[in-house]
C-alpha cells in the first residue's frame, strides 16, 4: 500500500477518532458551567483524579492530535483544488486549512493557559475561577473572550465540516446524493454542538 495513502488515511481517522470525540466530550463537560464552581471543578477534576489520566491524554488525545495537526500542515503544501470544485467547496476547502491553523496555535494556548500555567501558579484544579476570572479581567477580558470563543468555534467547524473528507476517504460517501447528506449531517452537527458551547460560555460571560 503507499505510504502516502497510508498516511492520509490515518490523518483523516485521526481527526474523527479520537480527537473529535474528545472535542465532544469537552464540550460536554463545559456545559456544567451553569452548575457553579464546586459541580464544575468537581467533574473536570475526576477525570484527572484517575491514575490512567495522563496516559489516555499523552496517548488517546495529544499525540493523535498533534499528528493529525502536523501531519495536516504538511498536506496544505501538496494539496491542489480540484477544478470542479464549486464555489462553495472551494470556501470550505480553504476554511478547513485555515481553520486547521487556527485551532492547533488556539490549543497550544489552551493547554498552557488552563494546564501547565496554573500547574506552574500552583492553582491547578480550581478551573471555574480560572476561566470566569480570565473572562472577567477589565484590561483583557474581551481579548479573552474573542480568542476563546474563535478558537472554540474554529474547533468545531474543523470538526463538522471535516466529517465530510472523513467519509469520502473512507468510502463511506462517494455518490453525489450521499456526499450531499453527509454534508447536511455535518451542518447540522456544527450548528448543534455552536449552540451547545455558546450555552455553556454564557454562564460565565
Amino acid at each position: 500500500m503507499d505510504s502516502h495513502f497510508l498516511m492520509r488515511r490515518i490523518h483523516s481517522l485521526t481527526g474523527v477518532v479520537p480527537v473529535g470525540l474528545f472535542l465532544i466530550y469537552h464540550l460536554y463537560l463545559q456545559l456544567y458551567l451553569h452548575s457553579g464552581a464546586e459541580i464544575y471543578n468537581n467533574e473536570v477534576n475526576s477525570f484527572y483524579d484517575s491514575p490512567l489520566a495522563i496516559w489516555t491524554l499523552v496517548f488517546v488525545v495529544y499525540i493523535p492530535l498533534f499528528f493529525h495537526s502536523f501531519l495536516g500542515i504538511l498536506l496544505i503544501f501538496e494539496s491542489t483544488v480540484q477544478p470542479s470544485y464549486t464555489y462553495y467547496s472551494h470556501l470550505l476547502y480553504w476554511l478547513q486549512r485555515i481553520s486547521g491553523i487556527g485551532v492547533l496555535l488556539f490549543i497550544l494556548a489552551h493547554i498552557w493557559n488552563t494546564q501547565l500555567g496554573p500547574w506552574v501558579a500552583g492553582t491547578w484544579g480550581t478551573h471555574f475561577e480560572h476561566l470566569s476570572n480570565g473572562f472577567a479581567d477589565p484590561d483583557t477580558g474581551m481579548l479573552t473572550k474573542t480568542v476563546y470563543v474563535l478558537g472554540v468555534l474554529g474547533a468545531i467547524f474543523h470538526f463538522a465540516n471535516g466529517l465530510n473528507t472523513f467519509c469520502m476517504t473512507w468510502g463511506i460517501a462517494l455518490t453525489p446524493n450521499s456526499q450531499k447528506r453527509v454534508r447536511s449531517f455535518s451542518i447540522i452537527l456544527f450548528v448543534i454542538l455552536t449552540a451547545s458551547a455558546l450555552y455553556a460560555l454564557a454562564a460565565i460571560w
